[in-house]
């Protein structure tokens, strides 16, 4: 892989640096191969009965049957009216708080509780949880790792603490954009393949050299042995039905207010995905630094398989938004990480993938084309 040598996908537009993707002989991306098998193959009444059964096992044994996370944006707000509405378990809502949290995101997410569900919010020490997003962002270009460690942290150990004996978040990530396939057919995940995957290898125990336990409890996994007692699954939506975020989109807005951005999002051509925290820009800022694909050819990928966009409309987007400057959202995230201009800089320029792109004056020149 080289400049305009970097394989991209016959179908989408996804590229061959994504981590863990793969291609078919014909030049499919893993996520347009999965596209096909969920159209042609995977049996969806089977997966649902599946779930219903095991609804039906635990409805009522525990004070709490299941626990959804959410963030009051589109997918978790589908999710979770679902498992309540739809399969009829009471559901604690589980919400951690993200760095830089935004207006539009506790309205939203005050909209969705209005309708009738219980809400634990948790807000790790936000310093805490800055030193480590600090961290990452400097050593890995992973600006947002602190706050997505806990996101599944907290859920093990509600679930083991209170013996809840299923959680259920949305999407599996890996499976349906791209990624290892090893969950294609496998409806629960442990601890393990969360920080094998999820996390990129950083076991959040390894911030013990930086805190006492103490402080970092929210950040750590509950011992296996007590996840074992506790017996619970862990599992996404995905597995269970066909995923499509924007139709996730229009059914948080209909029935539960869902608000989005007045604007499109930087690096993008949409306006309802990821708006929990402006702290998003720079974290897919860094996956195009890194990768040579941002939030909008993710976005567009998705797209093109659900039949929304053309292949040369996509294309005609990403060479538009993908990599967009972040300048207006650089003050914000110096404040954030108490950094000056040059060590900011220095880091962007640490991540920078050479072989895609080089810095000139201060400008970051692309070697290769979407096309």
């Amino acid at each position: 892989m080289k400049g305009d040598n970097m394989q991209v996908c016959k179908r989408c537009l996804m590229v061959e640096t994504r981590p863990r993707l793969k291609y078919t002989e014909d030049g499919l991306c893993m996520a347009c191969e999965w596209d096909d098998i969920k159209r042609d193959e995977i049996d969806w009444e089977s997966r649902q009965k599946e779930l219903r059964d095991l609804c039906d096992s635990i409805r009522g044994k525990n004070q709490w049957d299941c626990i959804v996370p959410v963030s009051g944006g589109k997918d978790s707000t589908y999710v979770a009216d679902k498992m309540k509405n739809e399969y009829g378990l009471n559901v604690l809502t589980v919400t951690i708080t993200p760095p830089l949290e935004t207006e539009i995101i506790q309205q939203n997410l005050t909209r969705f509780l209005e309708k009738g569900f219980c809400n634990i919010k948790v807000t790790p020490n936000p310093e805490i949880t800055r030193a480590i997003n600090k961290k990452c962002f400097i050593e890995q270009g992973r600006p947002l790792n602190g706050w997505t460690s806990c996101v599944n942290t907290v859920m093990f150990r509600f679930a083991t603490y209170y013996h809840i004996p299923l959680v259920m978040f949305g999407e599996e990530g890996e499976t349906e954009y791209g990624g290892t396939a090893e969950l294609r057919y496998v409806p629960y995940y442990d601890m393990d393949f969360a920080i094998k995957v999820y996390t990129e290898g950083n076991d959040p125990s390894k911030y013990l050299t930086m805190y006492p336990e103490g402080d970092l409890r929210w950040w750590l996994y509950p011992s296996k042995e007590d996840m074992k007692k506790a017996d619970f699954k862990v599992g996404h939506w995905s597995y269970f039905e066909n995923w499509d975020p924007y139709d996730h989109y229009v059914f948080a807005e209909k029935y539960y207010g869902m608000q989005k951005n007045a604007e499109r999002n930087i690096g993008t051509y949409s306006d309802f995905g990821q708006i929990d925290t402006p702290m998003y820009i720079l974290h897919t800022y860094m996956m195009y630094l890194k990768f040579g694909f941002g939030r909008c050819l993710q976005d567009a990928c998705i797209d093109i398989r659900r039949g929304r966009l053309t292949r040369k409309e996509a294309i005609d987007r990403v060479n538009r938004y993908d990599g967009e400057p972040i300048d207006a959202y650089i003050p914000v995230f110096l404040d954030y990480f108490q950094m000056d201009r040059k060590e900011f800089d220095q880091v962007l320029k640490k991540h920078t993938n050479k072989e895609l792109f080089e810095w000139k004056d201060g400008v970051l020149v692309k070697k290769f084309s979407i096309k």
